[in-house]
């Protein structure tokens, strides 16, 4: 008895090459529970985002309310490092923050870009991976998601006053000094201080994400303008960080390492998943993930992958002919 391959989606036939066909294969073999899992890393649901980013600033919210009461410690480490920075000559940010004052355009310049650009910026590269590139959104933004985690645990830990607030440095707050000029507060978050953490200043977020935005508009951007301005926007905040006197060049430092640790556990993480878990479940080799990556560039989201496991199997079954 012969057969045929039953269509998948929209009249399409049921046939995939590359890493789509790897990645059925394994939808169709799974367990229900972990396909599900592992459907949201091939195709990644708005509505997921944004449970994640809700939690995340749950967590955030959590930390800046224990913050109240450490204080004396944040401004105890906020010194200990301008310290350590003036022994070993990296207190960049003392004649940063004195340029930007003496210079009133540079100083309307770096509270609008703190105040905007970070807020804007970073949902906007989301929404662009998300649309452009959705097969390389999950990888891409699980690294931004995982830096994030990793500093809330720094804002924890160490809670850091910032160097505006060490008015006895000679520090001026910029965003307070440009306040009357534009629409944001002393913090320069959107909004009122009090959705602020004053103390979240090691590792710099603002850092980390810039330079996570900038290394995707450079590698992804197709025009040469997107990948010029990927390249300045990490160097425009790192300035503007230092100079409105919200981050010690430390904390700047502290955020690209968070980034990098962020990159490692979000490709090992990866890793674990392809070596370990699908390919001993779906009966997939792991090496062939990267192999039909390879071959493709970007990983397809194949028709249907919002089906169960069992209705994979069904749409994919041989059917005998009438």
């Amino acid at each position: 008895m012969t057969g045929t391959r039953a269509s998948v989606g929209d009249g399409a036939p049921a046939t995939r090459t590359g890493s789509g066909q790897t990645l059925w294969r394994v939808l169709g073999r799974l367990p229900r529970g972990f396909a599900a899992v592992m459907r949201y890393f091939v195709a990644p649901r708005w509505w997921v985002e944004i449970i994640v980013l809700g939690a995340l600033y749950g967590i955030y919210s959590m930390i800046r309310n224990m913050a109240d009461g450490d204080v004396g410690i944040a401004f105890t480490n906020g010194r200990d490092i301008l310290a350590w920075e003036d022994e070993f000559g990296l207190a960049f940010e003392r004649w940063l923050n004195e340029f930007v004052n003496d210079t009133p355009p540079v100083a309307a310049l770096s509270a609008l870009e703190y105040a905007s650009l970070h807020f804007i910026v970073t949902p906007g590269v989301l929404i662009w991976l998300f649309v452009a590139h959705r097969n390389r959104y999950r990888l891409m933004s699980s690294v931004l998601v995982i830096t994030t985690g990793f500093a809330l645990v720094g804002f924890y830990s160490m809670p850091t006053a910032p160097p505006r607030m060490l008015a006895d440095e000679r520090f001026v707050d910029i965003m307070a000094k440009t306040g009357s000029w534009g629409w944001w507060p002393d913090s320069g978050a959107p909004g009122s201080d009090a959705v602020s953490n004053q103390f979240a200043a090691m590792p710099s977020l603002h850092c980390a994400w810039a330079t996570w935005c900038g290394i995707m508009l450079v590698h992804f951007g197709r025009r040469h303008w997107v990948r010029v301005l990927g390249c300045l926007y990490p160097f425009t905040t790192f300035f503007v960080v230092m100079g409105t006197g919200n981050h010690y060049f430390i904390d700047v430092v502290a955020g690209l390492a968070t980034l990098l640790a962020g990159a490692v556990a979000a490709y090992g993480l990866r890793y674990l998943w392809r070596r370990y878990l699908a390919s001993p479940l779906s009966g997939v080799s792991w090496k062939d993930f990267d192999r039909a990556e390879a071959t493709t560039g970007d990983m397809p989201v194949v028709a249907g992958a919002d089906r169960t496991p069992v209705e994979s199997r069904a749409a994919e079954r041989v059917t005998p002919e009438s």
